[in-house]
């Protein structure tokens, strides 16, 4: 997902603008923009923040979901990553990680 369809989808709550300050580090994220944030993807505030190691089935399902939002990917691309997470699934699950 693209900053502009971030922007678009929260209708202007969060600006591409912003967003870019903020991954490029120019522009410091106050906890409550980046716990706004992290509701909006559907994940916790320390994944975000890459602190998390571990996701819950919740974050994974919203993850899973928002890959297959992206309109830059084609039915055939979204089909073809689906396949490919069931993939490391069923490898996981077949070496007792999961």
């Amino acid at each position: 997902m693209s900053r502009k369809d971030i922007e678009i989808s929260t209708k202007g709550e969060f600006k591409e603008s912003i967003l870019a300050m903020y991954e490029n580090g120019r522009r410091r994220i106050p906890m409550p923009r980046l716990k706004q944030l992290a509701d909006f993807y559907g994940i916790s505030v320390a994944w975000l923040m890459g602190e998390a190691t571990a996701q819950s089935n919740d974050e994974k399902v919203n993850i899973e979901a928002l890959l297959m939002a992206d309109p830059s990917f084609s039915a055939d691309e979204r089909r073809l990553m689906l396949d490919v997470l069931e993939i490391i699934k069923a490898k996981r699950r077949a070496e007792g990680k999961e």
